[in-house]
């Protein structure tokens, strides 16, 4: 977005009155959100966004990161489960992941645990605190398309600091993994009917990071993603 841009959404949420004696308060907002914007456009995000909603009366909070990249991969099936050896062995015990097949090619597929640090300038208490995160990736390899010729790489990333909710989530991210399309499908892309499946492919849902039961039901309701 333009830092006009910026400004617009900043002043929807948060009046320059309410900033009272701070009135330089609002330009740095406005000024931080665009210099975000464009770390986010050149890291290849198409989108990036949180959401706020309840489950049995609890609040939970959820954000969702997709970026394309290019990525020089070769066959689709190798490098899906190339990503999935690499990432479950360099993140410990608690990550574990899949290869899936989807209408458009084989999907990696991990999940785990992550804590973030959060330092004493943030932290209400004053004091560093570690959140600890639920966190789910998918990677998505794209043969070479009409129009770009490059292959490329489509990274879903997914995080909740509310664990108790982790099954709602997967059903949404389900729906979402199942829904990707795109504007100029590759023919030379095969379908999941067609393509061979590996050792290690399987049929969504993926799996979760904890040891709770994920939700496996058709439940096709709006997602807080849309």
């Amino acid at each position: 977005m333009t830092i006009e841009e910026a400004e617009e959404i900043v002043a929807a949420r948060i009046s320059k009155d309410t900033l009272g004696s701070n009135p330089s308060m609002f330009q740095t907002l406005a000024e931080n959100l665009h210099k975000a914007s464009q770390l986010l456009e050149r890291s290849g995000a198409l989108y990036a966004g949180t959401c706020v909603r309840t489950y049995d009366s609890e609040l939970s909070l959820g954000t969702l990161l997709v970026t394309v990249t290019p990525f020089e991969f070769g066959d689709t099936a190798v490098a899906a489960n190339g990503i999935i050896r690499s990432l479950v062995a360099g993140r410990g015990e608690s990550w574990g992941g899949s290869v899936f097949d989807t209408p458009n090619g084989p999907i990696a597929v991990v999940s785990g645990m992550k804590s973030f640090q959060i330092s004493t300038e943030t932290s209400p208490p004053r004091e560093e605190q570690e959140l600890p995160m639920a966190e789910i990736q998918a990677f998505l390899p794209i043969l070479q398309g009409e129009e770009n010729q490059q292959q490329c790489l489509v990274c879903i990333n997914f995080t909740t600091p509310d664990r108790d909710h982790w099954d709602e989530y997967c059903s949404d991210i389900v729906e979402l993994l199942h829904s990707i399309t795109f504007d100029h499908p590759d023919p030379a892309v095969p379908s999941s009917s067609s393509q061979p499946a590996s050792e290690s492919s399987h049929t969504l849902p993926p799996t979760e990071p904890t040891t709770d039961a994920t939700r496996l039901d058709n439940d096709t309701s709006m997602t807080p993603f849309g």
